[in-house]
């Protein structure tokens, strides 16, 4: 019998590479994406090594949009910038379940 590499089955997600402040690049994976009033939203998570945090502080909710440069795979990930829309957006995800 021929042996096979135990590896662990990392989900496969989409990923996206995000510019930071510091103007370092951080990957992450699109764990999840959902809809509120007709706006897409999606959650990214840290990719660390070859997993995903599940640690909230590492988590982002972005605004993701399909403009007209798009093509069919593509979205324009935006930051949510006022606080009150991002705390409604953590609110309705955490509801979800």
């Amino acid at each position: 019998m021929g042996t096979t590499e135990n590896n662990e089955n990392m989900e496969e997600f989409d990923t996206v590479t995000l510019e930071m402040d510091d103007g370092s690049e951080v990957e992450f994976a699109i764990l999840d994406e959902f809809e509120i009033d007709s706006e897409k939203f999606v959650l990214l998570g840290e990719i660390e090594g070859d997993s995903v945090t599940d640690d909230p502080e590492h988590m982002l909710f972005m605004r993701s949009e399909a403009d007209d440069t798009c093509t069919d795979e593509e979205i324009v990930l935006t930051v949510i910038d006022d606080d009150e829309k991002y705390n409604a957006v953590v609110d309705f995800y955490t509801e979800l379940d």
